[in-house]
């Protein structure tokens, strides 16, 4: 169970499982509802979104894989 936990796991999901995130964000109270997010995607190619502005200033790491994204 440690070994699972600890291993880095991402698995690819399909453009229309990435559309109907896109659409259940966007769908619910308080999420990007406002549609003043955009999505982008780290230089390694996964896909974030950014809800509250269109400009990310601060940086961050990608969840996925560690790479910088915004700034």
């Amino acid at each position: 169970m440690v070994r699972l936990y600890e291993e880095t796991r991402y698995e690819t999901i399909t453009l229309e499982e990435l559309q109907l995130i896109k659409m259940a964000m966007v769908s619910r109270r308080g999420g990007m509802a406002t549609y003043s997010g955009h999505w982008y995607n780290c230089a390694t190619g996964h896909p974030f979104a950014i809800g509250e502005c269109g400009m990310p200033m601060e940086q961050a790491r990608c969840p996925e894989c560690g790479v910088p994204i915004g700034g």
